[in-house]
């Protein structure tokens, strides 16, 4: 089990985060995903085939391995978006790929290429890998303080494989398959997906057959057919109102262009541009700014205004993430 933490203290961020992450709707502000959905024998799989037809009854993975992990290196920081201030992050996020604090502000999930998803608690204590049996996890994603969002590829499966997203309980490790995706002879197989606010929709985006680009797409949770939300964009994510942030056009793993656009894929309008974008949009818990990276420099948009706030230099060694509205954990 993750055990809480405690926020980092008044003098070393200047003033203490004001707001820890509330539960978001969908990762973000307020989630309130259906609790059901902890309960993951109510998924379905959605049957993606080429004309994207169909839902199936999941798929449920029940033995999973959890091997506990010593930590006692520190290293990123919380930093103060106003102030420019940094303090430790207790958690070893060494080598973090797209860590993700949980709704309750109290625990991270991230994953390694080596050795798949891991779940902290911020103090650094009870770290674990979530190993589903047969399984290798990618990009996962929060839906609820309990629940994670992952993509899962057979170990030893085809090189290129897509494979397919999946639901687990990070206190008993059971897996459950959400989407059943089409098997895309790809060599870009790597996929980030998240959760609409009202928890019913899946967004996710696919490599295309052929060209080498990619497309958004969405999926009822529940189960039925997918729909093609908009084609040349990827690696999106949801904001607490339903928007969707995303690269566009993006060529291998990064952009010249992020946009933003209406949940049903309607008012798409250009958010920032002209940069070389390698850090994937994510939006903070509010969802009034966006951080990303441009080539090696951090920074962060206002959505409203497309005011641009240079943070400073990226490592490019883990991907930032939102503690709170105010405060980035930063490598």
């Amino acid at each position: 089990m993750i055990e809480q933490k405690t926020p980092p203290e008044p003098d070393a961020l200047d003033r203490r985060p004001s707001t820890q992450r509330s539960a978001r709707s969908r990762r973000l502000g307020g989630i309130a995903l259906v609790v059901g959905i902890i309960t993951v024998a109510v998924f379905a799989v959605i049957r993606l085939q080429d004309d994207t037809d169909g839902g199936e009854p999941a798929d449920t993975t029940s033995s999973s391995s959890f091997t506990p992990v010593d930590v006692d290196v520190v290293t990123n920081s919380y930093l103060d978006i106003a102030t420019g201030e940094t303090t430790p992050v207790e958690a070893n996020l060494t080598g973090a790929g797209l860590p993700e604090v949980s709704p309750n502000g109290q625990s991270v999930v991230w994953f390694t290429f080596e050795d798949g998803i891991h779940v902290s608690a911020l103090d650094g204590s009870g770290e674990v890998t979530v190993s589903p049996e047969g399984l290798d996890g990618y990009a996962a994603t929060w839906i609820d303080d309990e629940t994670i969002l992952f993509q899962g590829r057979s170990i030893g499966g085809a090189e290129n494989q897509i494979g397919d997203l999946y639901a687990a309980d990070v206190s008993t490790g059971e897996a459950t398959m959400v989407t059943d995706l089409p098997d895309v002879n790809h060599g870009a197989w790597f996929l980030i997906s998240d959760v609409s606010p009202d928890g019913t929709t899946v967004l996710y985006h696919l490599p295309r057959k052929g060209n080498g680009g990619y497309d958004l797409w969405t999926a009822p949770i529940a189960g039925g057919e997918a729909t093609l939300l908009r084609e040349d964009a990827g690696f999106a994510q949801y904001g607490p109102d339903g928007s969707i942030v995303f690269l566009d056009d993006p060529v291998s793993f990064e952009g010249d262009a992020i946009w933003i656009m209406d949940g049903d894929g309607r008012d798409a309008r250009l958010l920032v541009e002209g940069g070389r974008y390698t850090t994937f949009p994510r939006f903070s818990p509010d969802g009034s700014t966006v951080s990303y990276a441009n080539d090696e420099m951090l920074e962060i948009v206002d959505v409203a205004s497309g005011e641009v706030t240079d943070l400073g230099e990226s490592t490019h060694e883990a991907d930032p993430a939102w503690f709170d509205d105010d405060t980035l954990i930063v490598d």
